[in-house]
This record gives C-alpha cells, sequence and structure tokens, in this order.
C-alpha cells in the first residue's frame, strides 16, 4: 500500500512539472510585435532557430536564436533586453550611434560581441572580452571588470 502511494505521488509529481517548465517554445508571430519589429528590422536575412517564452511569476520574457548564432532577449513587451552574436559582431543598426562611435574611435580593430540593456544604461562586451559601461545617452562611464 506504502509503495502505491509513493508511485501514485511519484507520476503525480512528474505530471505536475511540466506544467511549471520555464521554457516553453513560441512561434515568431506569438512574440510581442515590439519584438517582432526589431527581429524584422535587424535580422531580416537571418531565420529564427528557436524562440523560447521563459514564464515567470510577473511576466513572459522572450529569447530567440537565430541561424546566425545570435541571441536576443527580450522583455515582456518585446523591447530588447540583449543581444550577444556567438559567430561574430551585433549588427551596427542595433547598437546607439554614440556607442558605436566611442567604439570606431578608440577599439577601431574590435566588434560588439554583445550588448545588453540595464538600468543605468548600456553594457558592451568586445569580441576582446573588454567589458564597458554607457550610460542612457550613450557617454562612456568606465570599464567593467
Amino acid at each position: 500500500m506504502k509503495k502505491m502511494l509513493l508511485s501514485a505521488l511519484a507520476v503525480a509529481a512528474l505530471a505536475i512539472v511540466p506544467a511549471f517548465a520555464d521554457d516553453v517554445p513560441v512561434s515568431v508571430q506569438k512574440l510581442p510585435a515590439e519584438a517582432q519589429k526589431f527581429l524584422k528590422t535587424h535580422f531580416s536575412q537571418s531565420n529564427v532557430v528557436t524562440a523560447l517564452r521563459d514564464r515567470d511569476f510577473a511576466d513572459n520574457d522572450y529569447t530567440v536564436i537565430l541561424d546566425n548564432g545570435v541571441k536576443i532577449e527580450f522583455g515582456s513587451t518585446g523591447k530588447w533586453e540583449s543581444v550577444k552574436s556567438r559567430n561574430g559582431v551585433v549588427p551596427a543598426s542595433v547598437i546607439p550611434v554614440k556607442i558605436s562611435d566611442y567604439v570606431s574611435k578608440h577599439y577601431n580593430s574590435l566588434g560588439v560581441e554583445k550588448i545588453e540593456r540595464k538600468r543605468y544604461g548600456y553594457e558592451v562586451e568586445l569580441t576582446n572580452d573588454l567589458d564597458m559601461k554607457f550610460d542612457l545617452n550613450g557617454n562612456f562611464l568606465g570599464l567593467d571588470d
């Protein structure tokens, strides 16, 4: 009897776990409109390999992986939070002009491998793994350790 009860509980637990899974695949059409527009504007030549919705208690975040090795994270409204390129650099059209100009002027042989939007501004990682911080207006704040 005890074994049957434990077995029933185990089966019930296994049935419930997928209901609380964090990442759920979604189609591109199920992404927020702002995320869809971002993809069309900056990555029209790339195809979506995977689109996932991360279900949280408060909201849904989204992760999109493209066939060119770019990973984009979107907030619940579809506003991009980070863009990372595994096989190259982040497209210049994604990077605020002032940040792009600063990188070109001071690190002209390097590209931006990752850009993250933070509360204070932006965090940028160059292709040599140098991390930099910029304010919301694109002004250089310093290097990140």
